[in-house]
């Protein structure tokens, strides 16, 4: 057996079904926590279960994370924070004759549509993050990153509007986000009542009482 023969059988861990498929291993370890954090929630999610959902060996799941946090932030990068920046780099760099609101309600309907059960697995993991130091540490600086690109967002976008200047952008940004983690909440609780439409109507509001907050100093 050649060297190269004997490292690729070292690196291939996958069972001989998920061989047999000819599956790309991250992608079915991603699908396969997200159907078990679903099922179990984060906390009672097991990494061997995982591995067993997705036809690979455990030591499959730590070549490509980790571990079971590091699948839920794999699961959390790509699936809710990719459009989140999306939305952002729009905000940022679209024409001043587009209503942000009807496109940031638009986007809170289709990820809360499509990512609902990744969204119950956000909160699950926030409250245990409270209780948790460790836990907290890497969820709070996600939620760093993201404020900071909110807040340069938003920045940019008063420019274009030529509006007055927010005085601190990454707090507007962090009271922003926190508006958009409580209607998320507040919808998975009782949906009736959070029309898809909300979001972009209180974002409308709050920047109309910048406006004309600044103009009546």
């Amino acid at each position: 057996m050649t060297t190269a023969s004997r490292t690729r059988r070292r690196i291939d861990r996958r069972t001989r079904a998920a061989r047999a498929e000819g599956r790309d291993g991250r992608a079915a370890l991603l699908e396969a926590a997200m159907a078990v954090f679903a099922e179990r929630g984060f906390r009672d999610a097991a990494v061997d279960e995982i591995a067993a959902r997705a036809g690979y060996s455990k030591g499959a799941i730590y070549f490509h994370f980790s571990g079971k946090e590091d699948l839920f932030f794999a699961l959390l990068e790509e699936r809710v924070d990719r459009p989140l920046y999306a939305a952002l780099e729009l905000l940022a760099t679209g024409p001043p004759e587009h209503d942000m609101s009807v496109e940031a309600s638009r986007r809170f309907g289709e990820l809360f549509r499509d990512q609902r059960e990744l969204l119950l697995l956000d909160q699950e993991y926030r409250s245990l993050a409270v209780r948790d130091s460790r836990l907290r540490v890497r969820y709070a600086e996600r939620q760093r990153r993201l404020r900071s690109a909110f807040g340069a967002a938003v920045a940019a976008r008063a420019e274009h509007l030529g509006a007055p200047p927010v005085d601190n952008p990454d707090e507007a940004a962090g009271a922003l986000l926190a508006l958009v983690s409580g209607l998320f909440q507040e919808k998975l609780i009782d949906p009736s009542w959070v029309s898809d439409g909300l979001l972009g109507d209180m974002f409308a509001l709050i920047y109309a009482g910048h406006v004309a907050r600044v103009a009546a100093a």
